[in-house]
This record gives structure tokens, C-alpha cells and sequence, in this order.
């Protein structure tokens, strides 16, 4: 296993809304007995300093668009309402210059899935709203140190996936008596304190659980909306196989 993380150099997990981050979240506080960032669902570990850094969006400016466009994003205000205390253009400088600071320092951790999953677990009402899932690829296959790409549906299937994230984390892991069943419950029951309970409990390795309700149209329209920003070889390294299904 790998050794322990140097002091100051914490990975980023980032993971758009409702793409799993629960269940690594759970993990990597098991076996680090170190707290992951989450006030509004605190899992095992609840004082003391976190082991990794978190985010839904590498660039900040895409989570305005998720609160516009779908009536499931995030417990926020809406975005009009919240009271703006820089002018857009100093906000908008202020997020690039972060895109570029992640860009070049930090250790990424990206967690994908289904798009048209997320498109419709999230009551999304436009392809914009997943401005922030295709920005996070775009971003992520330009930061220049060491990162990682695990979706979400794998994570799901095979343990051996959370196993690469923990190494990644340098985190130490016996998996001699560690029960993935009653884990994996355990993580469910945390989950489900928040107002926003799990949908696909019964089943997370059900590919398409929620976007079945998407018509023909819209997930034409979110494909290419994802191809204009990504491109086709970005597209279909991180995200042709969910139009296989």
C-alpha cells in the first residue's frame, strides 16, 4: 500500500452533485480515521483536520448555472437572490485565477458519471445546468500533477476501484475485516439524515435508474452541448461509454 500523504499537499476530490462522493467520502474516513469536508452531511469522522480537500465545481463560475437551470441542484438560494459582494467581472478574474492555481498545483481526484443520470437526478431543465460536470473534465485534463479518474459506476460494481482512490490518497487500507455489505449500508443510513435522501439505494449499479424519463430530444441536446465544450475525443474518452448503454 502506499505511504502516508505529505503534510500540506491534500488531494482535491472533486465529484459534480450526486456523483457518488458520498460512499469515497465514507471510505476514506474509515480507513484514515481523518474527517472529509462536508458540514451539511458530516459521515464517521467529525472534528479535527481534513485529510483531503472537496469540490463539485473546478471552476466556480459553472455552479451558477446548475442553480438556474434545475430545480434539484444544490440547498442553495438561487443564485439571482444571493447578494453579490464583487462586482462580475473581479468575481469572474478572482475564478479564473483559481482554475489556474488548481491547474498547476494540486492533486486531482475526479469522480464521473452518467451525465444523463445527472441530467435528470438533478431536475435538470437545460443542458446548461451540467455546465459544471463537462468543465470539470475540461480542467481536469489540464492539471499538471499527479490525478486520478474513477466513474462512478465502476465504484459501484468493484471495490478494487475504491482501493485505487485510497491509494491515490496514500491512504492504508487491510481489507481483512472490512464488511463491504454492511459498509456500504452504513454509508446509506448517514446519507439518508440529510433532506436529500439516496434514490438508487436499492440498486447503485444501476446505470440508467433515472434517466430513462429523458426523452430522445433532451439527450440529444445534452450530448451535443457536451460536445461543444469537450470536443469528441475529450467526449469520448471520459463519457462514450454511457452512449453505449
Amino acid at each position: 500500500m502506499s505511504g502516508g500523504m505529505k503534510s500540506g499537499d491534500r488531494a482535491l476530490l472533486v465529484s459534480f452533485p450526486k456523483s457518488g462522493s458520498n460512499w469515497v467520502r465514507y471510505c476514506i474516513e474509515h480507513f484514515s480515521g481523518k474527517r472529509t469536508p462536508g458540514d451539511k452531511r458530516p459521515l464517521l469522522v467529525t472534528e479535527g483536520e481534513t485529510v483531503i480537500d472537496r469540490t463539485h465545481f473546478l471552476d466556480k463560475r459553472d455552479r451558477r448555472l446548475l442553480l438556474k437551470h434545475s430545480r434539484g441542484g444544490p440547498a442553495r438560494k438561487p443564485f439571482e437572490e444571493k447578494r453579490r459582494l464583487l462586482p462580475r467581472v473581479i468575481d469572474n478574474h478572482l475564478k479564473r485565477r483559481a482554475v489556474e492555481g488548481i491547474v498547476r498545483q494540486r492533486r486531482v481526484l475526479l469522480i464521473l458519471r452518467n451525465p444523463y443520470e445527472l441530467y435528470a437526478r438533478l431536475g435538470a431543465e437545460h443542458p446548461a445546468a451540467l455546465q459544471g460536470l463537462f468543465g470539470n473534465i475540461a480542467v481536469f485534463e489540464r492539471c499538471e500533477r499527479d490525478k486520478c479518474l474513477v466513474h462512478y459506476e465502476d465504484l459501484m460494481a468493484d471495490f478494487a476501484w475504491m482501493e485505487r482512490i485510497l491509494d491515490f490518497l496514500g491512504i492504508e487500507h487491510d481489507l481483512g475485516d472490512f464488511d463491504l455489505e454492511h459498509h456500504r449500508r452504513r454509508s446509506l443510513e448517514l446519507y439518508a439524515r440529510a433532506p436529500d435522501k439516496p434514490r438508487t439505494a436499492d440498486d447503485p449499479t444501476a446505470a440508467e435508474h433515472h434517466s430513462r424519463s429523458l426523452s430522445p430530444e433532451q439527450r440529444a441536446d445534452l450530448r451535443r452541448f457536451g460536445l461543444e465544450i469537450l470536443g469528441p475525443d475529450l467526449y469520448e474518452r471520459h463519457l462514450g461509454r454511457y452512449e453505449r448503454l
